[in-house]
């Protein structure tokens, strides 16, 4: 099951106006998509996340496999409240606050879609594997959020760093 809170965060009128102006992320968008990401659907503002999260804790603990998917399309304030690549980051962030592990929310983006997907040439880190990795200052498996402090990236090998 894919969540999306990050969509259902932005229909009920919560944008992502503070992840946008992280000072990890800022650099990485151009204005449009910042624009995008500080507004909302603002569709259901009568809706509430904590039904959102006691959901999704129901199904995990009724062994689902959840992973992170976020619903973004384009950078235009009607579909605000996300944005490609960044709002992966917020919706893990979203799922550590409802209640899974910082562990738990990156298999949710890595591991558990390889599998899902059959892609098993990735989704884990071995011999063998694709080489698809993102290297980060901090430690995500406690604090989710440090998967913001991206330092090299590698798809399939090659170093796109800049």
């Amino acid at each position: 099951m894919t969540p999306c809170l990050v969509l259902n965060a932005s229909i009920i009128g919560k944008n992502a106006c503070h992840i946008a102006h992280d000072e990890r992320v800022i650099h990485k968008l151009d204005k449009v998509w910042v624009n995008t990401m500080c507004s909302c659907f603002h569709t259901f503002p009568q809706g509430d996340l904590q039904n959102s999260f006691k959901d999704l804790g129901d199904l995990h603990h009724a062994g689902v496999d959840l992973l992170v998917g976020t619903d973004v399309s384009f950078p235009i304030p009607t579909l605000g409240g996300l944005a490609h690549g960044v709002s992966v980051h917020h919706e893990m962030q979203l799922l550590v606050e409802a209640g899974l592990l910082p562990i738990q929310a990156l298999r949710a983006a890595t591991s558990l879609p390889a599998k899902r997907f059959s892609l098993d040439d990735r989704g884990i880190i071995a011999i063998g594997k694709r080489a698809d990795l993102l290297l980060v200052r901090g430690n995500p498996t406690t604090n989710i959020s440090d998967s913001l402090s991206m330092m090299a990236v590698w798809k399939a090998g090659i170093n796109y760093t800049r």
